[in-house]
């Protein structure tokens, strides 16, 4: 997909989805559909159970996915 269209359906290769816990707070939301320009409206429970994806806390797990192969480890601004 390009930059700006990454979604979490129709992967070309299979990879792992996370979908943080703060989307639970949303009736719907509106990840990318597959080109800079488009977007799926969809419930967070139902795009995380198409895409299998794993409920994490994205700050609360930081340590914990970043001592996987992800490598998910914070920046500091000036770092970027």
């Amino acid at each position: 997909h390009p930059v700006g269209g990454v979604c979490p359906f129709g992967l070309a290769k299979p990879l792992r989805v996370f979908c943080d816990v703060s989307l639970k707070a949303f009736t719907e939301v509106f990840p990318a559909g597959g080109t800079p320009d488009t977007a799926v409206c969809i419930t967070p429970e139902r795009m995380a159970k198409l895409t299998g994806a794993e409920w994490i806390d994205v700050m609360g797990d930081m340590l914990e996915v970043s001592s996987t192969s992800l490598n998910l480890l914070p920046v500091a601004a000036s770092e970027t």
